[in-house]
């Protein structure tokens, strides 16, 4: 079986990407959804609040005088004993619940009232609900209030009935309206809000009370019911999970491409410096033929005897080896640019010290050196004797190209920005060639009759292989040639420290 890994690694990033940007939507969109429905609850559930107290107070205000009424002409009251009395009393409250409801603003809003006495007795309940068949007569000696009291329970909404009666129960036990928004369970779940108050007059306490309810058209059950709201739930929460292992996945995925582009990279650069050396053994063909057919002139004139050995021809000797000597140690530098541990150091150091080991040569030729660093220059990762070789190299030239009153400027810089330092030899010289900028870091390429042209090839591998590059310009302020030399910024530096 083909694992997960190997089976990701055969998926497009793009498609990846499109995965995980798709889960994260859909995840989102439900979780909207889903919000959006719990605020229309909540919305709904406050409407009904407030329906509910406008409902029970006009309830109150109606029922009120009716019940006053009775307690007038009931001898008992509320303690009823005569169901004539009883059933008048429960007619005129289901009118004045019809009444105070019947209106559009109290569509789906049912009501009635509660009277004390006999423990309670449920009275005009509106709508009324039919009431459920019986398995048997009623007793003969059910007391008439018991009667009443038994019709009014049974006209009360069957779902909810026991529910109004805490809440009717505990309304008049505390004296005070209560509100209540429930789930009641059931083959299909209800949400339902109930409002209870107590009906008191002075000097008498409570006579009854008020309820009234409404059925909410809660948006988590119209359209869809609780478990598919818990599957809309899972399905997002599922999406997620997977977007989070296709996010780790891609994190796999970018790091193995990370190191496979860096080797890549360095195989490049591995194959470029082959190429290198390539056109190198090439030069390096041209160049050693020379020295060597000095050296075997003078060694065959030796053996002829035309020639003693003397200091002479023994120096001309020498100096042919000094300069095979020259070739190859440059073609070793060239070839080992890049194998140098790196560490972080201060370039400033680096460029003064260069500029103390030029100032030799500048005196001699009349040149003047200015050195002008960055004091707040960050750290780079770096080889100092490599890069002081890039430096020696540049400032000699530099020295070189100049007359007596010329003037070798080094410079440091940093650019924030770019998270690079840079460092900058400039002189007043006549500056480069079109033609010798073309070529300028090629190796074997110089305009000295007795260079080699590996210097400023070998100062490019070194920069190279610091992570940085070396640039060669003519000076836009004024005659003369610039090269500079950029490097990045040191990574644990830049990690711990802040930037203005």
């Amino acid at each position: 079986m083909m694992s997960m890994t190997r089976l990701r690694s055969r998926i497009p990033i793009g498609v990846q990407v499109g995965a995980v940007a798709a889960l994260f939507v859909a995840a989102l969109v439900d979780l909207w959804i889903t919000g959006a429905a719990v605020v229309a609850r909540e919305r709904k559930r406050s409407e009904a609040r407030a329906l509910l107290d406008l409902a029970d107070d006009q309830l109150a205000d109606r029922g009120h005088p009716a019940i006053a009424r009775a307690r007038d002409f009931v001898r008992d009251f509320p303690y009823y004993t005569d169901r004539a009395e009883l059933q008048k009393l429960d007619h005129d409250l289901v009118e004045e619940t019809r009444q105070a409801l019947d209106d559009p603003k109290f569509r789906g809003v049912e009501g009635g009232y509660f009277v004390q006495g006999y423990g309670g007795v449920f009275m005009g309940t509106f709508p009324p609900h039919p009431e459920p068949p019986r398995g048997m007569a009623e007793s003969s000696s059910e007391s008439h209030a018991n009667h009443v009291a038994r019709q009014g329970q049974e006209k009360l909404p069957p779902v909810e009935n026991e529910l109004i009666e805490i809440l009717v129960d505990a309304a008049v036990r505390k004296r005070q309206p209560l509100l209540s928004v429930q789930e009641l369970g059931g083959d299909i779940p209800v949400t339902v809000a109930i409002r209870t108050a107590p009906i008191e007059e002075a000097g008498v306490g409570v006579l009854g009370a008020t309820w009234v309810m409404i059925r909410l058209e809660d948006s988590l059950f119209a359209d869809r019911s609780m478990s598919g709201y818990r599957l809309a739930a899972g399905l997002a929460l599922g999406g997620i999970l997977v977007a989070l292992i296709l996010t780790g996945g891609l994190a796999r995925t970018v790091r193995s491409q990370a190191i496979e582009r860096d080797r890549l990279q360095t195989e490049l650069r591995r194959n470029e410096r082959l190429a290198a050396l390539g056109k190198l053994l090439a030069g390096v063909a041209h160049e050693v033929r020379n020295p060597l057919a000095g050296i075997r002139s003078t060694a065959q004139l030796w053996q002829r005897g035309v020639v003693g050995l003397d200091d002479e021809s023994l120096g001309g000797l020498l100096h042919e080896a000094d300069r095979l000597e020259q070739i190859v140690s440059r073609l070793l530098q060239f070839s080992r640019a890049d194998a140098q541990d790196l560490v972080p150091g201060d370039l400033n150091d680096v460029v003064a010290e260069a500029a103390r080991l030029a100032a030799g040569a500048a005196e001699s030729r009349g040149v003047r050196i200015e050195l002008e660093t960055d004091p707040d220059l960050p750290p780079a990762a770096m080889a100092a004797p490599a890069l002081l070789q890039i430096f020696r190299n540049l400032t000699t030239n530099a020295v070189q190209a100049m007359g007596p009153g010329g003037v070798l400027r080094l410079v440091t810089r940093r650019d924030p920005s770019r998270r690079t330092i840079t460092a900058s030899v400039l002189d007043t010289g006549p500056g480069l060639a079109p033609e010798t900028l073309k070529h300028l870091f090629e190796p074997f390429y110089t305009t000295k009759a007795e260079g080699t042209g590996l210097g400023l090839a070998i100062a490019r591998e070194i920069a190279l292989a610091h992570r940085g590059e070396l640039r060669a310009a003519n000076r836009a302020d004024r005659p003369g040639a610039e090269f500079t030399l950029v490097l990045p910024v040191d990574e644990s530096w830049s990690n711990g420290a802040s930037h203005p």
